[in-house]
């Protein structure tokens, strides 16, 4: 899987084209997006995720002066190589010089991409793919821990064949869990709002918006939300038993005790090896 973070300064897109062996999310941090997937297109805003399975016709194109995309491809595939050599270039390609770029990268160019003025017909929804709006969850699922925490699931493992899920978390507290391992599965943390302080083995850093942190698997790790309010985006891969975990854990009347959420951890493949991280209030 490779991760990419584009902040655009004008309005403009790609072509319309295809990836033969990879998938894509995107998730909007700022500014408003308008989509085509096959024939269909939908407009994006701030908080909206976006599902496009590979062999699937789709682009994109930036609507408003500024915006912000994720973009999580998975498998990586040839595209961290892809985007160094489009910015090598200093003069536009053309359609055919595109074409043979996106061939050589394990993409095929199918067409001009958006204008970002005209007005198209839009689709309230989507044939292929799908979108999780701004503040839902998955399948309209809604998960609250300690009954005021909203972590919504944005991608199931059930969409990518148990290979990553999304989730959106959002903080009405201070603090977080014990120090944990998965044995499994590699996570990645990116901070919308807020502030945060990670554990990684050893070592500890603070996070503000803007900020990404990598978790290896098999690595102790952990992290406190040090602001009264903050929301995170943190991917999990391979998806493993994170969603009942998340179920299970928003089935308790109240936080747990630290016996009772190690043995919540342990069912569902984690290892509970420290305390949480103090916050100074």
């Amino acid at each position: 899987m490779a991760l990419f973070d584009y902040e655009g300064v004008e309005p403009a897109g790609p072509s319309l084209h295809k990836h033969l062996t990879q998938d894509e999310t995107f998730y909007v941090v700022a500014g408003e997006f308008l989509f085509q997937v096959g024939a269909q297109k939908h407009l994006l805003h701030a908080g909206d995720t976006i599902f496009l399975p590979r062999q699937v016709a789709h682009t994109w194109v930036q609507r408003s002066a500024r915006g912000r995309l994720l973009c999580w491809v998975q498998p990586a595939g040839n595209l961290e190589e892809f985007f160094v050599f489009m910015s090598q270039q200093t003069t536009p390609l053309s359609p055919g010089q595109v074409q043979q770029v996106h061939a050589r990268y394990g993409m095929e160019r199918l067409g001009p991409g958006l204008s970002p003025t005209l007005d198209y017909a839009l689709s309230p929804g989507l044939d292929t793919g799908f979108v999780t709006a701004a503040g839902a969850g998955r399948r309209d699922e809604h998960t609250r821990l300690h009954g005021r925490n909203a972590n919504d699931l944005k991608i199931a493992g059930s969409d990518t064949g148990g290979t990553f899920s999304l989730f959106e978390y959002t903080g009405n507290e201070q603090g977080g869990p014990p120090l944990h391992v998965h044995p499994h599965q590699d996570e990645v943390f990116y901070v919308l709002e807020g502030r945060y302080r990670f554990r990684v083995g050893t070592t500890e850093h603070e996070l503000t918006a803007g900020d990404l942190i990598f978790l290896p698997r098999a690595v102790p790790h952990t992290f406190a939300q040090l602001t009264a309010t903050g929301r995170l985006l943190f991917s999990f891969q391979p998806t493993g038993r994170m969603e009942e975990f998340f179920r299970a854990l928003a089935a308790q009347p109240a936080p747990p005790t630290p016996a009772v959420g190690a043995q919540l951890f342990a069912a569902h493949d984690m290892q509970v090896v420290g305390p949480p991280l103090t916050v100074d209030r």
